[in-house]
C-alpha cells in the first residue's frame, strides 16, 4: 500500500481528469454550442425555433443516452467509456464543420447529445464517490467547474476565430482540442482506487479519527452515523420522487436552455458580438469558482442551507437578465456575475442532494435517475425559448419564467428535506 501522499495525489488526478471530461461533454458539446448559435442562425438563415431545436435534439439524445448509461459503463468500464464519450463530442463538431444546412447541424447536435449523456455528471459523481471519503462535495464542485472553465475560454476565442476567419475554422479548432483531451482522459482515468493499490482519499483519516475518540464519544459517533444511515435507508416515497423530479426537471431547464440562450438574449437586445462573448465569459469565470464554492459551502453548512442560498442568488440573476432590454452593459455584467453564482447549483446540486437524502448503497442509482430526469427537463424546455421568442418578440419572457421555476425548486427541496432530514430545516 502506498503512502497517504500518493493516495491523495491520485484522487486529485482523477478529479482533474473528470474536470477535463466535463469541460468537453458539458462545457463544449453543450454550453460551447451557445457561442455558435447566433452565427448559425444568421449564416444558414434559420428561425429562432429551428436554432433552439438544435438544443432540443442535443438534449433528447442526451436523455436517451442517460437511460442506458448504467449498462454502457458495465460494458466499457469508466476509463474506456469516458474516453469514447469525449471523442463523440469531437465527432459532433466535425459534423458541424461539414454541415451544409439545417439537417447537418441536426445530425451533429444528436451526436453531441450522445457524448454529453454518456460523459456528464453521472460517471463523474460515481467516480468521486469511489475516490473520495473526505472533501467529496468539493471534488464534485471542482469537476463540475469544468463546464464553467469552458465558458471562460471559449466565447472570446471562438468569437474571434469566427469574426477573423470563419465559422468552419472555429468548429475545427474545437475538434482539435477535444481529441487531445479525449486521449488524456483515456490514459489517466481509473475505475476505482484498488486498481492502483490505493484507497479513497480520507478513508484512513476518518478511521483514525474514530479510533482516537474516547469510548463514550466513539459509541455516540457510531450510533449517530447508524441513525443517519437508517433514516436515509428508508426508500424515497412516490411523493418524494415527484418533488425531486420537479427539482431535477427545472435544474435541467436552467442549466441547458437557460444558459444556452444567454447569447441569443443579448444578441437579440442589440448588444455587440464581442460584448456578448465577454458577458458569457464572465458567466463562465464566476460559474467556475461558484461550483467549487457551492461544493465547499455544502460541506460546511450542509446541502440544504447551501441550496437555499444559491437558489436565492439564481432568482436575482434571472431578474437581472430581464433587464437586458435597457441595453446597459453594466447591468448585463452584473447579471452575468449573479447568474454565474446561481447556476452553479444546477450541476453540483444533484450529487449533493443524493448524498444527503439516500443511503450510500443507493447513491449511484439515485444520481443516475435524477440526472435522467434532469436531461428530460433540458429536452422538454430546449425549444421553449425559441418558440417564446418567435411569438413574444424576444427572450426576456423566458428568463422571467426561469426565475419563477427557481422559486418552485426551492419550495420542493424544502419539503423533501423536511421529510427526510427534519433537523436541517
Amino acid at each position: 500500500m502506498r503512502d497517504s501522499k500518493t493516495k491523495n495525489y491520485y484522487s486529485w488526478v482523477i478529479c482533474g481528469v473528470c474536470t477535463l471530461l466535463i469541460f468537453v461533454t458539458m462545457g463544449t458539446a453543450s454550453n460551447g454550442l451557445s457561442v455558435f448559435m447566433p452565427y448559425i442562425r444568421e449564416s444558414y438563415g434559420l428561425t429562432n425555433a429551428q436554432t433552439s431545436s438544435l438544443v432540443t435534439l442535443r438534449c433528447t439524445f442526451a436523455f436517451l443516452s442517460m437511460m442506458v448509461v448504467g449498462k454502457y459503463y458495465e460494458k466499457t468500464g469508466y476509463r474506456l467509456g469516458t474516453g469514447i464519450a469525449a471523442m463523440l463530442c469531437a465527432v459532433a463538431y466535425y459534423l458541424y464543420s461539414r454541415a451544409g444546412g439545417y439537417m447537418g447541424f441536426c445530425i451533429g447536435a444528436s451526436i453531441g447529445g450522445i457524448g454529453y449523456g454518456l460523459g456528464s455528471m453521472i460517471p463523474v459523481a460515481i467516480l468521486m464517490n469511489r475516490w473520495f471519503v473526505k472533501h467529496r462535495a468539493l471534488a464534485v464542485g471542482i469537476c463540475s467547474a469544468g463546464s464553467g472553465m469552458a465558458i471562460i475560454v471559449l466565447p472570446t476565442v471562438l468569437t474571434s476565430l469566427i469574426l477573423k476567419y470563419s465559422l468552419q475554422t472555429a468548429f475545427l479548432f474545437v475538434v482539435g482540442y477535444v481529441i487531445v483531451f479525449s486521449i488524456l482522459i483515456f490514459l489517466l482515468i481509473r475505475d476505482k482506487p484498488s486498481d492502483l493499490g490505493l484507497e479513497p482519499l480520507g478513508k484512513s483519516d476518518v478511521i483514525n479519527e474514530y479510533r482516537g475518540r474516547e469510548g463514550d464519544e466513539r459509541k455516540r459517533t457510531a450510533e449517530d452515523a447508524m441513525r443517519r444511515e437508517a433514516q436515509k435507508a428508508k426508500p424515497l416515497t412516490r411523493s418524494d420522487w415527484a418533488l425531486i423530479g420537479i427539482v431535477s426537471v427545472f435544474m435541467g431547464a436552467m442549466a441547458n436552455p437557460g444558459f444556452m440562450h444567454l447569447t441569443m438574449l443579448y444578441t437579440t437586445e442589440g448588444f455587440r458580438p464581442m460584448t456578448v462573448a465577454l458577458i458569457v465569459s464572465v458567466v463562465g469565470i464566476v460559474l467556475t469558482g461558484a461550483k467549487i464554492l457551492f461544493g465547499e459551502t455544502a460541506d460546511l453548512l450542509g446541502g440544504y442551507r447551501a441550496s437555499m442560498l444559491f437558489l436565492a442568488i439564481s432568482v436575482l440573476g434571472h431578474a437581472l437578465c430581464c433587464m437586458a432590454f435597457t441595453g446597459s452593459v453594466p447591468i448585463a455584467m452584473a447579471a452575468a456575475v449573479v447568474i454565474g453564482l446561481g447556476y452553479s447549483i444546477t450541476t453540483v446540486g444533484i450529487p449533493v442532494w443524493a448524498g444527503d437524502l439516500v443511503a450510500q448503497i443507493d447513491y449511484a442509482e439515485t444520481v443516475r435517475k435524477m440526472q435522467l430526469i434532469y436531461a428530460a427537463g433540458a429536452m422538454v424546455f430546449a425549444s421553449v425559448p425559441g418558440i417564446m421568442a418567435d411569438h413574444l418578440g424576444g427572450y426576456i419572457p423566458t428568463y422571467a419564467l426561469f426565475g419563477s421555476l427557481t422559486i418552485v425548486t426551492a419550495i420542493c427541496l424544502t419539503i423533501v428535506y423536511k421529510r427526510r432530514m427534519p433537523k436541517v430545516i
